[in-house]
C-alpha cells in the first residue's frame, strides 16, 4: 500500500494524500467562549522531528507554532514509520494576561466541494460508516446523498439525547436534526462504492479522556456536494488561565481494505494507548429488569433461585436491576426487600451465583438526604442552575440532579457507596444512566478546568477505586472514555420483547444492528448486547401497562433463534431476563446454543449492505484439538417473508473440501468445494447457522451437533 503523504502550504493549509484519497484542509483558530471566531494562525515550523509512539505505533512527530487571540497554538503531525498513517494534533497555551474559556479546537477542517476526494470522487459516490458517542444511536453505513432508513439512522445524533425509555434515537421523532449534517464519534470510514478495489479511508480521534469530539460531515444545501468535513474537539468552556495549556487527542488518517479491519485496528490502538489488558472469559448473566421492571421483589428473587435449583442454567451472575433502592443518592433497600440487600446477596450466593446489583452513580434525587448534606455534589450550568436528567416513572417523576465528580465530596461519596455494596456481598455492578454526565449542554464543574470527558473519567476512576477488582458493567456512558476501567459495556438500546412495536416500527433488528457495528470493541471489554427475552406471553406482568414491552413475549420461534444468534455473533457476555417458572421447556432448552459464551465476535462479511449485515463468520477453536477447527457462517433474513439466499463458500478461509451442517434445522448439507455456492431458504425474521469444517476426505469428522452454536 502506498504511504500517506503530507504537503504543508505557505498559508498554513495542508494537503494529505493517500493511495486512494486526497484531503485539502486547514486548522482554524481556537473557539473561545464569548469571543468572535479566530482566524487560522500563521504557523512557523519547529525543529527536527522527534520519535513518538501513538496507539502502539512508532513514528515521528514534527511541530509548528503560531499565535492567535493571545494564545500560542501548536500543530503537530505524526507520521508512522511504515508511512501508512498520519496524525494531527493541536494544543493551545494562554500567553495573555487574563483568563479565557476554551470552547473547542478543530485540528482538521476540509471545506468546499473538492476538499475531500476518495478514489477521485465526492459524496455522491460515497458510502460512509458512522460510529456514534451514545449507545442509543444507531451506527452503520449510509449514502450521504440518499434519504433512506440508513440515512435516517445516521442523521439523528444522540450526543445530547437525555432519556427515552430504552428507545433508540431513531425512534424519537421529536429529536430534530439538520438533514445536511451527519456527526460521528470517534471515527468514520469512507469508501467510493463505484471503485470497489479502492482503499477505504478512516478518520478517527484516538481517545475520549481529554475531550469529546465530533466528526462532522456537512453537505451543501442541495445535498449533493460537500460543504465541510471537520474534526471538532469539545472543551466545554474550560478555564484556561495565563500559562496553562490544553491539547487535543490525535486525529488519525489511515487506509485499509475494509471497514471492519479499520475498526478493529482502531480499537487495538485505543487498547495500546490506554494499556487495556485483553479481557478474560465473558460471563453469563441473569438480569431482573427485562421481565419485571421495577416490580421485582424479594419473593421474586427467591422464586427464581428456587426454579434455577429445580431446572439449572449455568449463569455466572444473578443481577438485581432497578427496583431495590429507596432513592437515587442514599441507595438503601426499599420495601420490596424487607430483609435487606445483604440477605438478598446471601441468597444469590447460596444459589451458586455471583450477586450483581444496579446503580446510577452519576444522578441524585432532589429528595435525597445526600443532596441536602452535600449540595456541592450537584453539577450546575454556566448560569448556576442544577443540571438535570429527566426520569419518568410513576413514583419517581422528579428530574434527577447530575452528580459533579469534581466536587470535593464526590470521591468519598462514590467510595462509600461501592464499599457498602461490596460489604453487602455484591461484586458485579451495573452502572446505568452514565450519559447523565455527558448530555448537559453547558456544564460548569466545580473544578472549572475540567470538561465532560475529564469529569466522566474522574468519576469512573473513583468508582473503580471503590469497586476494587469487582466486575463493572457500564451502561449508557462513553465508550472509549471507559476503556481500562470497566469489564463490560452495553453497546445498544434496551431490548423489547417483540420484533415490531404496536405502531409498526421495526425495533429488534435495529438492536441487532447496533450490536453488529460495535462488536469489535470486545478487545476493550465484554460487549453487552442486552438481554434475551425468549418467553411466550400475552399481556403485561402484574398489569404493568407502562412497561408492557418488558414482559412482552411476542417473538416467534424463528425470531427467538435470531435473538440467540445476536448473542452468539456479538462475542461478548450473554444475558437472559425471564420469570424462570414461566419459561417453557422448549424455549429454556434453546439456551444451550449460546451458553456459555466461548467464541470471539463474528466478522460481518457484508458490513455495508443496506440496513444491517446478514452474513457473519466466526472461527471456532475447540479445546479438544482432535476435533480440529471449523467456522460458523450465520445467515440472517430481515425481510417479512421467507427468502432464498445464495451463499458462496469462498467466504470460508480454507481451500478444498468443506463439510457443511445447518444447526437450526439440523440438516446435513453435504461435502462441497470451497468454490461452491449454496442455496439456503430462511424464514421471515429467521436465521440459519452453517457449521463448515475442512475435510481431507479420509479422517473421521464431527459433522454437527444440536448443542452450542
Amino acid at each position: 500500500m502506498a504511504g500517506i503523504g503530507l504537503q504543508i502550504e505557505k498559508d498554513g493549509k495542508f494537503v494529505v494524500r493517500g493511495g486512494h484519497f486526497e484531503i485539502h484542509a486547514r486548522t482554524p483558530g481556537p473557539e473561545l467562549v464569548g469571543q468572535q471566531k479566530t482566524e487560522s494562525p500563521q504557523f512557523t515550523p519547529g525543529g527536527n522531528a522527534t520519535s513518538a509512539v501513538v496507539g502502539g505505533i512508532s513514528g515521528t512527530v514534527s511541530t509548528e507554532t503560531g499565535v492567535v487571540a493571545g494564545l500560542q497554538m501548536a500543530r503537530e503531525f505524526f507520521r508512522s514509520s511504515d508511512g501508512a498513517m498520519l496524525g494531527i494534533r493541536v494544543s493551545v497555551t494562554n500567553v495573555g494576561a487574563r483568563d479565557v474559556r476554551l470552547a473547542s479546537l478543530t485540528p482538521l477542517a476540509a471545506e468546499g466541494e473538492t476538499a475531500v476526494r476518495v478514489a477521485g470522487a465526492g459524496p455522491a459516490n460515497w458510502r460512509v460508516l458512522r460510529m456514534s458517542r451514545h449507545k442509543n444511536d444507531v451506527p452503520g453505513a449510509f449514502h450521504p446523498t440518499v434519504k433512506d432508513i440508513d440515512f435516517e439512522h445516521a442523521r439523528v445524533d444522540g450526543a445530547e439525547f437525555r432519556a427515552g425509555m430504552g428507545s433508540t434515537t431513531a425512534e424519537r421523532p421529536d429529536l430534530r436534526c439538520d438533514d445536511s449534517i451527519v456527526q460521528s464519534e470517534p471515527c468514520l470510514c469512507i469508501r467510493n462504492e463505484r471503485a470497489p478495489d479502492a482503499q477505504v479511508l478512516r478518520i478517527a480521534v484516538l481517545g475520549q479522556t481529554e475531550h469529546l469530539s465530533r466528526l462532522i460531515l456537512a453537505l451543501n444545501s442541495d445535498r449533493v456536494g460537500l460543504h465541510e468535513l471537520c474534526v471538532q474537539c469539545e472543551f466545554d468552556g474550560v478555564l484556561l488561565s495565563p500559562g496553562e495549556s490544553r491539547r487535543t487527542h490525535w486525529v488519525l488518517l489511515r487506509e485499509g481494505k475494509d471497514e471492519r479491519e479499520l475498526l478493529e485496528d482502531f480499537t487495538g490502538m485505543i487498547a495500546a494507548e490506554m494499556n487495556v489488558p485483553v479481557p478474560g472469559p465473558a460471563p453469563t448473566v441473569f438480569c431482573s429488569w427485562y421481565f419485571y421492571g421495577r416490580d421485582f421483589h424479594e419473593a421474586d428473587l427467591l422464586e427464581n433461585l428456587d426454579e434455577l435449583r429445580r431446572r439449572p442454567i449455568p449463569f455466572d451472575v444473578f443481577l438485581i436491576d432497578n427496583c431495590w433502592m429507596d432513592n437515587f443518592g442514599e441507595w438503601n433497600a426499599n420495601e420490596r426487600f424487607p430483609s435487606g440487600m445483604a440477605k438478598a446477596a446471601e441468597a444469590i450466593r447460596a444459589g451458586g451465583f455471583v450477586p450483581g446489583i444496579w446503580t446510577c452513580p452519576f444522578v441524585l434525587s432532589p429528595r435525597s438526604a445526600i443532596v441536602r448534606k452535600y449540595p456541592r455534589l450537584v453539577l450546575r450550568d454556566a448560569d448556576g442552575q442544577p443540571c438535570t436528567f429527566p426520569y419518568r416513572e410513576a413514583d419517581t417523576s422528579d428530574n434527577l440532579y447530575v452528580l459533579d465528580p469534581t466536587a470535593p465530596e464526590a470521591k468519598d461519596y462514590l467510595l462509600e457507596l461501592f464499599g457498602r455494596l461490596r460489604a453487602w456481598g455484591f461484586h458485579v455492578h451495573k452502572l446505568d444512566f452514565l450519559r447523565a454526565l455527558i448530555v448537559p449542554r453547558n456544564p460548569r464543574f466545580h473544578d472549572e478546568r475540567m470538561n465532560r470527558a475529564q469529569a466522566y473519567r474522574l468519576g469512573m476512576e473513583h468508582i473503580r477505586a471503590g469497586a476494587g477488582d469487582d466486575y463493572i458493567l457500564a451502561c449508557g456512558g462513553l465508550f472509549e472514555g471507559s476503556a481500562g476501567l470497566v469489564d463490560g459495556n452495553r453497546i445498544g438500546s434496551d431490548v423489547k420483547g417483540r420484533w415490531i412495536d404496536p405502531d409498526g416500527r421495526i425495533v429488534h433488528p435495529v438492536r441487532i444492528k447496533q450490536n453488529a457495528f460495535r462488536s469489535h470493541t470486545n478487545r476493550l471489554w465484554h460487549t453487552d448486547p442486552d438481554a434475551l427475552q425468549i418467553r411466550r406471553r400475552k399481556g403485561p406482568f402484574r398489569g404493568q401497562t407502562d412497561f408492557a414491552h418488558l414482559s412482552d413475549g411476542s417473538f416467534t420461534d424463528d425470531e427467538v433463534y435470531t435473538c440467540l444468534v445476536n448473542q452468539y455473533i456479538g462475542g461478548g457476555l450473554v444475558c437472559l431476563s425471564e420469570r424462570m417458572a414461566e419459561l417453557a421447556e422448549d424455549r429454556r432448552r434453546m439456551l444451550r446454543h449460546v451458553i456459555p459464551p466461548v467464541t470471539p465476535p463474528a466478522r460481518p462479511l457484508d458490513l455495508c449492505r443496506p440496513f444491517c449485515p446478514t452474513l457473519f463468520l466466526t472461527p471456532v477453536t475447540p479445546r479438544d484439538k482432535r476435533l480440529g477447527g471449523w467456522w460458523t457462517l450465520v445467515v440472517l433474513n430481515w425481510e417479512n417473508e421467507p427468502v432464498t439466499r445464495e451463499i458462496p463458500l469462498r467466504h470460508i478461509p480454507a481451500a478444498g473440501k468443506l463439510a457443511v451442517f445447518e444447526l437450526v434445522t439440523q440438516a446435513w448439507l453435504g461435502v462441497h468445494e470451497s468454490t461452491d455456492v449454496l442455496r439456503i431458504g430462511i424464514p421471515a425474521h429467521g436465521s440459519r447457522v452453517l457449521r463448515v469444517a475442512p475435510w481431507d476426505g479420509r479422517s473421521a469428522l464431527l459433522l454437527g451437533t444440536d448443542c452450542h452454536m
